[in-house]
């Protein structure tokens, strides 16, 4: 017996894959996310975000991924977030849809800094400070080099020196460290030492030695640099000396030492911060 073939149906050809959705300019996204195109260009100055890519005309370009969440942040502010808050935290998820609130993250110590009577240096203490806590980075250091430019070298620690510091190991002990954190440090790093050449050098000074991580490196050129300026003859050493006063700075091993400093102070220590003050006593020091 003959076996009969049963025809099939022809094969459907296979669906192209759906192309990505084009990038918008400006003027569109803000039509689609509700915001003003000052609105996006202001948060993208001040906080960084969003950050499209520019085409070659220079013109943003918008993904179709940020202006989804654009209009998720838009509905958050329009229900009273604030948007520093928002960027802060990583951009939380909206409420109703069951996840954990996540945990502030900004720089509480850093934002705390004593902020200088002086209304020259607390405008720039403020933008700095600013800058660090909103994840701007590159803000606080502009902001550092326009101090050069614009404050005498004897109010720059106060002014952004210490805070970006103390910004950058804040920002680390939470466990989100700046992408620039390394030109942050060598942004102070570098300004401490050329302030410092400036300053008189002689015999005698007391010994300024990192008992930490890189950062408590460059904090010991930072305290021997504000020494100076408080007329304590102070200098930043690889190794502690072995005979003669000297100063531990860092959270590391300070047995010997005269006195230990750190980014943050403790039991029996000093914060960074607390040198600025005239007022606050060294019993260590030498004079």
């Amino acid at each position: 017996m003959t076996a009969t073939l049963i025809p099939t149906a022809p094969t459907a050809p296979a669906a192209a894959p759906a192309s990505p959705a084009p990038a918008l300019n400006i003027n569109d996204a803000s039509k689609a996310c509700g915001l003003s195109p000052s609105v996006l260009r202001i948060w993208e100055l001040r906080y960084g975000w969003p950050n499209p890519r520019r085409r070659a005309n220079g013109y943003r370009a918008y993904s179709a991924h940020q202006v989804q969440e654009l209009k998720r942040v838009a509905q958050l502010v329009k229900n009273g977030s604030s948007i520093s808050q928002l960027i802060v935290d990583g951009l939380p998820r909206f409420p109703a849809d069951g996840s954990t609130p996540q945990a502030p993250r900004g720089l509480p110590r850093t934002r705390a800094l004593v902020r200088s009577r002086d209304g020259r240096i607390k405008e720039t203490q403020d933008a700095v400070i600013e800058a660090l806590d909103t994840r701007n980075a590159p803000v606080a250091q502009e902001r550092l080099q326009r101090a050069v430019w614009t404050l005498r070298p004897a109010d720059e620690p106060a002014a952004a020196l210490v805070p970006i510091l103390v910004g950058v190991a804040e920002a680390r002990a939470n466990g989100r460290p700046f992408t620039e954190e390394a030109a942050l440090l060598t942004a102070v790093r570098t300004r401490s030492q050329q302030i410092q050449r400036m300053m008189r050098q002689g015999p005698g000074a007391l010994a300024v030695v990192a008992v930490g991580d890189d950062v408590s490196q460059v904090a010991a050129q930072l305290v021997a640099l504000i020494l100076n300026q408080r007329c304590v003859l102070a200098t930043p050493v690889a190794v502690k000396p072995a005979s003669g006063p000297w100063l531990a700075v860092g959270e590391g091993e300070s047995a010997g030492a005269v006195g230990q400093v750190t980014l943050f102070g403790g039991e029996g220590q000093l914060a960074l911060a607390d040198l600025l003050d005239a007022t606050k006593l060294l019993p260590w020091s030498k004079k």
